[in-house]
């Protein structure tokens, strides 16, 4: 699928303070369904096809907040597998009404007052678990499955390309693991010293070994665990980031940027600003534009 990837790198204008390092911002938006998740999505399936464990008329399983199950139902209908993903009224309607689109069936687990908190996904993931037990099914196993970062090695491929001298930071939320992983191993054996900031919810401090009892709106992030394919071992510091934070992120990166992304997006823009004033002029800073906005319309962060 060659429609995915290749997205622009686009250098922050009028958020920086006179004085800061600059910003740059990867607009993953671009991708075929609006997010980053497409090179995932797509580097899972054909792992999983090349090894004989997802084979025609197969069925993919997975637990989603919406933008790996978009991305996944995307890739499936391309290639004639069924799709059935677990999820939560807890994520955005846009993302659910997007698995649908694409055919695939979407289950929810209860979220209270739409709120999402680690045992929230920790049923998403004991759902999905009963799933894949079925017959003909394969479970990716997002956060579990190292085809999940080598999909993001052709970003930090891009990302070199298109920047002009040496990345002094990457900040990136952490979520399942993938792209700050395969981001920093491409990075790091380019430029050991580029400082990786991974970004998790104040309130669910699961890298940083923090209370994971809080809830947040950080959607795809947060989880109650560590995930196995995160390279915390290339992780050379994590900023915490709160809600309004992350939303005064977003609103300033669409009012100020004209670039339009998700919360979470918001809370990479956030922390790399505030890296960006400690780091001084001179310094090069990379960021993520996770998903397209759009996706985000029906909820507050935009009203």
């Amino acid at each position: 699928m060659i429609a995915i990837g290749k997205t622009p790198l686009i250098k922050l204008n009028h958020l920086t303070d006179p004085g800061s390092a600059d910003v740059y911002v990867k607009w993953e938006g671009a991708n075929p369904t609006g997010s980053m998740k497409d090179r995932m999505a797509l580097s899972m399936i054909e792992g999983a096809e090349r090894r004989g464990v997802l084979k025609s008329g197969g069925r993919v399983i997975e637990y989603t907040g919406g933008s790996t199950g978009s991305s996944l139902a995307m890739v499936c209908a391309t290639r004639g597998y069924g799709a059935h993903f677990v999820s939560s009224n807890g994520f955005s309607e846009e993302k659910l009404q997007t698995m649908r689109a694409f055919g695939a069936e979407v289950e929810i687990v209860h979220a209270e007052g739409g709120i999402l908190t680690a045992d929230v996904i920790n049923r998403m993931i004991s759902r999905a678990k009963e799933l894949a037990d079925r017959p003909g099914t394969f479970w990716p196993d997002q956060v579990n499955n190292m085809d999940n970062k080598l999909g993001y090695h052709a970003m930090a491929r891009e990302i070199l390309d298109q920047v002009d001298g040496p990345i002094d930071e990457f900040v990136m939320a952490a979520g399942g693991g993938g792209c700050i992983s395969g981001n920093a191993e491409i990075l790091k054996d380019h430029n050991p010293q580029t400082r990786i900031i991974a970004i998790e919810p104040y309130y669910v401090r699961n890298v940083s070994g923090g209370d994971t009892s809080g809830t947040h709106k950080l959607e795809g992030i947060g989880l109650s665990f560590v995930p196995t394919i995160l390279r915390r071992d290339l992780i050379d510091e994590v900023v915490s980031v709160k809600d309004e934070d992350a939303y005064w992120g977003a609103r300033s990166l669409a009012r100020q940027e004209g670039l339009f992304g998700g919360v979470t997006s918001g809370a990479n823009v956030w922390a790399a600003l505030q890296r960006a004033n400690e780091l001084g002029p001179g310094k090069k800073i990379v960021t993520v534009i996770i998903d397209t906005g759009m996706r985000y319309l029906s909820d507050d962060l935009y009203r």
